[in-house]
Order: structure tokens, then sequence, then C-alpha cells
């Protein structure tokens, strides 16, 4: 074997080495990060533990790394101002996170801002291009001041409990609402937190910016999935009533079969959701088809080239 047959072989070993290295590098610096804000971290551990509402935090930091994975470049070294930048960012994140500390929850989203600091310090703005988009999803991760979950409910539940309501009706069911109560036949249902949908729309927001950020499509149709997220969510929480409602009213005595129903249309949220944006994405696919034929203008400036095309086209 000649010298230069070893040398050309010994070349994609040591590109794969830098490469890992380098990938050591970044989780090395990402887990100091999550370090630094560790004590963050198990305040909302404790929030997703406790609270039903946030119980899906565990899954966004496991979305969100599957999701830096598929989009994954090859790092590039940081120039000397975008590693400034990052830390510039880093520290005003730092300085944010303590004036925010005594405010519920606030300092908790200054981790995102952080964490866009770190990206420029480790792979500048070709790696802000790739994985920046990622911040946004990984806001879902901690729960909402108090008051502001508070202010989003009140209004939800209502709406919920009149949707459902108008729905049940409407489809022949002798039901009546009370406040955030619905009363079918000799029983009632509650609109409590749980179903106000909250819940159902936090997590599909998260799955349709993870869905944006991995499929290649036009920024209009990005727009349109984004804008969609809530009111598939929310028509999705108006479904899980009224099949409970339902249900409620055909077998009033039988309590088992309720919390069989009411956990088990819980549990079909998240696919029937999921259903409804395949059906979404269905749609941007097959009725806003692009036409890559000949226009009428490439007839006029460039008829001789249409028709060959054309007809090599016939041929083929």
């Amino acid at each position: 074997m000649s010298n230069s047959e070893s040398v050309q072989e010994n070349v994609p070993v040591e590109k794969s080495t830098k490469e890992w290295f380098s990938w050591g590098i970044a989780g090395a610096f990402i887990l100091l990060l999550v370090y630094a804000y560790w004590n963050m971290f198990e305040s909302a551990m404790v929030e997703w533990s406790s609270n039903e509402l946030y119980s899906h935090g565990y899954l966004i930091p496991l979305l969100a790394a599957i999701i830096l994975y598929m989009r994954r470049q090859p790092l590039r070294p940081s120039t000397v101002k975008e590693q400034i930048a990052g830390a510039g960012i880093i520290l005003g994140a730092s300085i944010l996170r303590v004036f925010m500390s005594s405010f519920e929850t606030g300092d908790m989203y200054t981790f995102v801002l952080a964490f866009v600091g770190l990206i420029l310090i480790i792979g500048g703005t070709s790696m802000l291009r790739w994985a920046g988009p990622i911040a946004f999803l990984l806001l879902f991760m901690f729960p909402l001041p108090h008051t502001a979950t508070q202010q989003l409910l009140v209004p939800m539940q209502r709406f919920a409990t009149t949707a459902s309501t108008f729905v049940l009706q409407v489809i022949g069911f002798p039901v009546f609402q009370d406040g955030i109560t619905i009363s079918i036949g000799t029983s009632q249902i509650n609109i409590v937190e749980q179903c106000s949908g909250l819940k159902m729309t936090t997590i599909f927001l998260a799955l349709s910016i993870s869905l944006i950020l991995i499929n290649e499509r036009e920024w209009w149709e990005n727009i349109i999935i984004l804008l969609m997220a809530i009111p598939i969510a929310l028509l999705t929480n108006i479904v899980r009533i009224v099949v409970t409602g339902m249900v409620i009213f055909m077998f009033p005595e039988s309590e088992t079969l309720k919390k069989l129903v009411h956990d088990g249309a819980g549990l079909c949220m998240v696919p029937l959701a999921i259903g409804f944006l395949v059906l979404l994405q269905w749609i941007l696919s097959n009725v806003f088809v692009e036409d890559d034929g000949p226009t009428q203008l490439d007839m006029i400036e460039n008829p001789k080239e249409v028709f060959w095309k054309d007809r090599k086209t016939i041929q083929d």
C-alpha cells in the first residue's frame, strides 16, 4: 500500500474523531448549563409531579433532544465575535434571572435565553440556524406562574362547558349549563381544571412546533399549522367531554363505566389531535399543490423550449 492511500484512509477517521470531540465539548457545555440551573429544574420537576396540568414537562426535554439530533449539522468553530456575543447573552440571562427570581417561575424562562447564548459560543450563527429554533420548544417545559394559569383556566373552562353543551344539545341530548357544570339527564359533569383543555393546548403546541422543525414546508404552511394548533386542541377536548357526557346519559348508574370512559377519553386525546394534524397536513399537501408546468408567459418568451420540454415528457 502506498503512502498516499494510507493518508486517504486516515482522513475520514481523523474527521470523525474531531467531529465526535466537538460534540463531546458541546454536550459538556450543555450539562454545565443544566447544572447552573439545577435548582430551577428541581422546582419544575416538583410542579411536573404535583400538578397534572404540567405533567407533560418530563417529555419536553426528551422531545427537544430528539429534534436536536434530527436537525443536527456539522459543527463549525465559532468566531471570537460570536463567542463574545454568546457570553453576553448568558450574562444578560443570569442578571435577568436574579431580577425575575422574585416572580413565580419567572427565572425558569431565562434558561432558554442562556441556551441560545450557549449555542452561539459552541457553533456560532451556523449552529444557531438549526439549533436555535429548539429554544421555542423548551419554553413548554416550564409551568406558567400561578396567576397566569388561573387567568387562562377560567375562560377555558367556560368555553369548554359552553361548546360541549351546545354540541350535546345539537345531537339531541337533554342538557343545560350551570356555570362550569353540565347537567345531562340525572347526572352532572363538572369541567374541572384538568378538563379545561389547557394541558392539551400546551402539549399540542409543542407537537406542532416539533412538526414544523422536522419538516421542510413553505413558511405559510408552517404558520397555518401553528395557528391551527390551538383550535385542534380545543376541539379534541370538546370531543372528550361530549363522548363522556353521552356515556353518562346512556349509563347513569354505572360508575365504573363512567370512570373508564373518562380516563380512556383522556388517553385518546393526543392520538386524536395528532390525527387532526395529519389530516391538516394532507390537506396542505393535496389541495395547495404547486404547478411546475409552463405558464403563458413561458409560452410567449420561450416557445421552443416549452415545446421540446413537453415533447420530451411525452416521449419518455
